[in-house]
């Protein structure tokens, strides 16, 4: 890629994040900004922003932050979702559900509904699984012994 095409990608990707942080509430930029806390200690991951919402890779898509703001959204706070939540270990069966098959999530509507001490261990097992999954298409893909 040469220099001009970096620096007009790169100027795209500040724009995808000025929109999205230009588009939230007060409320959700706080609930983001300590989502995000929690998310920088695992410092594996990588934030893009894709579906104009954030979201965190590792091998593939790992979790995501959608506020209500950003359409088509929850209809309001800020979930937090898990792209495989599906394969995730949820004994308190905290993860919602609703009526989809892989993606399951937490809404959040206010910071301090936000507890690292929980989702600190289904974000290892969100990055578990993912590497698991990586590890499972690279040998199907590849010669195996």
């Amino acid at each position: 890629m040469e220099k001009n095409q970096l620096k007009q990608n790169d100027l795209k990707n500040k724009d995808a994040f000025d929109t999205f942080y230009s588009s939230i509430t007060h409320t959700e930029m706080e609930i983001v900004t300590k989502l995000k806390e929690i998310l920088n200690s695992f410092p594996g991951l990588e934030e893009r922003i894709s579906y104009s919402v954030l979201y965190y890779f590792q091998n593939s898509r790992v979790c995501f932050i959608w506020p209500a703001s950003i359409k088509p959204g929850p209809k309001s706070g800020v979930q937090f979702g898990f792209c495989n939540g599906y394969l995730l270990e949820d004994p308190k069966q905290i993860l919602e559900k609703g009526n989809r098959k892989q993606v399951y999530c937490l809404t959040f509507h206010s910071p301090n509904e936000i507890k690292s001490s929980i989702l600190i261990p289904l974000l290892k097992n969100a990055l578990d699984v993912d590497q698991t999954i990586y590890k499972q298409k690279k040998t199907k893909g590849g010669v195996s012994n």
